[in-house]
C-alpha cells in the first residue's frame, strides 16, 4: 500500500503580524476545514487505497477531520505517527524525519505557511511535497481550493501523470557558518541589525541590511518583495538576486505584511547564480530565514549564504490538472 504523509502546523498563520499589522488569522477550525476539502477531494478521485500517515498535535486536528469524515472514505486508511508532541517546530522537523524513513511514500501534503515548508523540506529528501499555504507569507506553498488541491493528489497518486512533468526539483538558499550548513530558506535570507532575536517574525524593514532570494512573485508580500521591485525572478530561473537596502539609494514601497507597506531604500543589487555563494558581510545580527529570524551571527563569524539547485521535489498542481483534461 502507498503512503502519504500529512503535516498540517496548528501554529502556522498566527504571528506577530496579526497584531503589528492586519494578517488574517488562519485558525485551527479553517485548517480542520481545509483538511477535510483535502481528503474529500482526494477520496473521489483516488482508485486505490493509502496508508495516510499524519503528524500528531497538541489540539488533534487531524483526529478532528477523522471524527467528522472518517467514515465516509473508503481509500484512506489513516496512521498517527509514533512521535513525541512539543507543540513547536520540534514536531514538523521530527515527523518529517520520520516519514522520509518510511517505505512507499509517494507524497507528502503540507499544510502551512513557507516557514513550515522550510522546516518539512530541510528532511524530506525526494518525497514530493504537497504544499497549500495556511501561514502568513505563501511564496513556496500554493493558494488554490483544497478541493482541488485533493483531486490533484488523487491524479497523481493513481499515476495518470507523467511525473516528470509535474514534478520540479526547486532551488533552495543553504547557509553556512564556518562551511558548516546550518540551515536552508526556500525563498529569502535576511539579515538584520537586531542583537535579539525577539518575536521571530519580521515587520520593520530599517532592520533589513542585506536580503537574498532563490525568487519573487510581485502578488504577494513578505522581504523577498524588496528583490521584486528591482528585478523579476521566476521559481525555474537558474539563479537568484540580491539587494542591500541604501536609505540614500532609490526609494520604493514594498508590502512587508498585510496592510503594511514600507519604504526601502535600494542599493547595490545582482544576480546570484547557481552554485554561487555571497559573504554576509557584517557584525552582529540576526539572519531570518523565509521571514522568521533564527540564527544569531556574532563578531568574528564567518557566514555565507549559497544558491542550491538541488532543493526539495515540488509538485505543481496546476499542470497536473491540465495533463488530466
Amino acid at each position: 500500500m502507498n503512503t502519504i504523509g500529512l503535516v498540517v502546523n496548528p501554529a502556522a498563520g498566527k504571528d506577530i503580524r496579526r497584531l503589528v499589522a492586519y494578517g488574517s488569522v488562519f485558525g485551527n477550525r479553517e485548517k480542520i476545514n481545509y483538511t477535510i476539502r483535502i481528503l474529500l477531494g482526494f477520496d473521489q478521485i483516488t482508485t486505490v487505497p493509502v496508508k495516510l500517515v499524519y503528524m500528531p498535535d497538541p489540539y488533534e486536528l487531524v483526529e478532528t477531520v477523522i471524527d467528522e469524515i472518517g467514515k465516509s472514505l473508503k481509500n484512506i486508511q489513516f496512521e498517527k505517527a509514533p512521535i513525541p508532541v512539543f507543540g513547536d517546530e520540534a514536531d514538523t522537523t521530527h515527523f518529517t524525519q520520520y516519514i522520509a524513513k518510511e517505505p512507499n511514500v509517494s507524497a507528502l501534503i503540507v499544510l502551512g505557511g513557507d516557514g513550515t515548508n522550510r522546516l518539512v523540506a530541510r528532511y524530506s529528501r525526494k518525497i514530493p511535497l504537497f504544499s497549500i499555504s495556511a501561514g502568513t507569507n505563501n511564496v513556496f506553498a500554493d493558494d488554490i481550493e483544497p478541493t482541488i488541491f485533493g483531486m490533484a493528489l488523487g491524479y497523481f497518486m493513481n499515476g495518470w501523470v507523467k511525473k516528470d512533468q509535474v514534478l520540479e526539483r526547486k532551488k533552495v538558499l543553504r547557509i553556512f557558518q564556518e562551511n558548516i550548513e546550518k540551515d536552508i530558506a526556500l525563498v529569502d535570507v535576511v539579515f538584520l541589525d537586531k542583537k535579539e532575536i525577539g518575536a521571530r517574525a519580521v515587520w520593520d524593514s530599517s532592520l533589513v541590511k542585506f536580503v537574498v532570494v532563490t525568487q519573487t512573485d510581485s502578488m504577494k508580500t513578505g522581504l523577498s518583495a524588496i528583490v521584486d521591485r528591482v528585478v523579476k525572478i521566476s521559481s525555474q530561473d537558474h539563479y537568484g538576486g540580491y539587494v542591500f537596502p541604501n536609505h540614500s539609494g532609490r526609494m520604493v514601497s514594498v508590502a512587508i505584511a498585510p496592510g503594511l507597506v514600507q519604504k526601502i531604500g535600494i542599493g547595490e543589487w545582482g544576480y546570484l547564480q547557481e552554485n554561487q555563494s555571497i559573504p554576509i558581510n557584517h557584525t552582529e545580527g540576526i539572519i531570518a530565514l523565509d521571514g522568521e529570524r533564527e540564527l544569531p551571527v556574532r563578531l568574528g563569524e564567518n557566514w555565507t549564504v549559497l544558491l542550491d539547485k538541488n532543493g526539495p521535489v515540488k509538485a505543481n498542481i496546476k499542470q497536473i490538472m491540465e495533463q488530466v483534461r
